[in-house]
C-alpha cells in the first residue's frame, strides 16, 4: 500500500511539473480536478446511455421476438435483464457521488465525499462489475436449451461461440476504460492532497 502511494505521489508530481510548472497556483489546480470528475462523469453518462439501449432492445427482443416458453429461458432473460438494470443503478449512483465533490473546499466532508467516490468506483471497477458479467453470460447460456429448439446444431455452437468472442472484445473495453478512470480519479485525489496541503502550509 504504501509502495502504491510513493507512485501515485510521483504520478502526480510529474503532472504538476508538466501543466503548472514550479507554481502551486491553486485555482489552476482545482480546475484541473473539476475537468478530470467532468470527464470520468461523461464517461458514466455514456455507459449509462450505452446500457440503456441494450436493455430495451433486448426487452424487446424477449418479449416481442423471441417469446421464450421454457422456464430456464425465462430465468435466463430476467439475469440478463437485471445484470443490466443494476449497472445502470449503480452509474447513477456514481454520478450522484461525484456531484458531491467540490475541491473548492478544504473541509473534511468533502475530503469523505471524494473518498466515497473513489471508494465506490473501486470495488464497482473490480469484483462488482465482474460479478455482473458473469449473470449476464450465465443468464445468456441458459437460453441454449430454448435456442436448441429453434437452431440447427451448427448454427447453435456459432451462437455460443460468438457471444465468447462478443464477451471477450466488450470486456477489453471495458477493462481499457475502468483502467483510464482508476488513473483519472487516483489524479484527483492526489490533486485533493495537494490542495489540502497547500492550504494547510499558507
Amino acid at each position: 500500500m504504501n509502495n502504491q502511494m510513493d507512485n501515485l505521489k510521483n504520478m502526480w508530481q510529474d503532472s504538476r511539473s508538466n501543466d503548472f510548472g514550479k507554481s502551486t497556483d491553486t485555482d489552476r489546480i482545482i480546475g484541473m480536478a473539476k475537468q478530470k470528475i467532468k470527464y470520468t462523469t461523461s464517461m458514466q453518462l455514456s455507459t449509462i446511455l450505452v446500457l440503456i439501449i441494450t436493455l430495451v432492445a433486448i426487452t424487446i427482443y424477449f418479449f416481442y421476438v423471441a417469446k421464450f416458453n421454457q422456464t430456464i429461458s425465462h430465468i435466463g432473460t430476467a439475469l440478463m435483464m437485471a445484470s443490466l438494470a443494476l449497472r445502470i443503478i449503480i452509474e447513477l449512483i456514481s454520478v450522484y457521488l461525484s456531484t458531491n465533490i467540490d475541491l473548492s473546499e478544504t473541509t473534511l466532508k468533502n475530503n469523505n465525499a471524494s473518498l466515497a467516490y473513489y471508494q465506490f468506483r473501486k470495488k464497482i471497477n473490480g469484483p462488482v462489475t465482474i460479478a455482473i458479467i458473469v449473470i449476464y453470460s450465465l443468464g445468456f447460456y441458459m437460453l441454449t436449451p430454448e435456442f436448441s429448439l429453434h437452431f440447427r446444431t451448427p448454427i447453435l455452437i456459432l451462437i455460443d461461440l460468438s457471444y465468447i468472442f462478443v464477451a471477450a472484445i466488450l470486456t477489453w473495453f471495458v477493462r481499457d476504460k475502468i483502467k483510464k478512470e482508476m488513473t483519472i480519479l487516483n489524479e484527483i485525489i492526489l490533486i485533493q492532497n495537494d490542495i489540502n496541503e497547500t492550504d494547510t502550509n499558507n
